[in-house]
């Protein structure tokens, strides 16, 4: 024990093993909440990629119909809905493998634009210990059929 300058003995024998284990318990959690973030920025990305990805081909289904009648035609070719729908359907059954849980929405907008939503439900790695456990990200992304010629 050392004596203060008062001469009055203090006791400060383990105040650096205190320290040290509260520092670590909060090196530890703050680990744990970046590695949580990275994991949803990470799911966001891959959401967003998938609904880019699936509105540019979804883009691409023109409604050959009314091409071919040339009703209702304006700057650019009408896209028929029931293929968008099936395409994204495809496209959604082709991600399963590298993003489970993700769920693709499409529509038609105007005639024109394509929409595709996109969800997934993230499971954190550390959050259970954080009270989180499961994260909802989405996409939406919209794509226009191309120009008349």
């Amino acid at each position: 024990m050392r004596q203060g300058a008062q001469g009055h003995r203090t006791n400060d024998d383990g105040t650096v093993l205190f320290l040290t284990i509260g520092l670590s318990v909060v090196l530890l959690l703050l680990v744990a909440v970046v590695v949580d973030v990275s994991a949803v920025i990470l799911a966001k990305r891959g959401v967003s990629s998938a609904a880019d990805g699936a509105a540019v081909a979804a883009a691409q289904r023109v409604d050959t119909a009314s091409v071919d009648s040339g009703n209702g035609l304006d700057s650019r070719l009408p896209l028929d809905e029931v293929l968008v729908q099936e395409l994204v359907a495809t496209y959604q059954d082709e991600a399963d493998d590298s993003a489970p849980g993700l769920r693709l929405v499409a529509r038609v907008d105007g005639a024109s634009t394509a929409v595709v939503d996109a969800y997934r439900t993230v499971t954190l790695p550390f959050g259970g210990w954080l009270e989180v456990g499961r994260v909802q990200v989405h996409a939406t992304a919209r794509a226009q059929s191309p120009v008349l010629p």
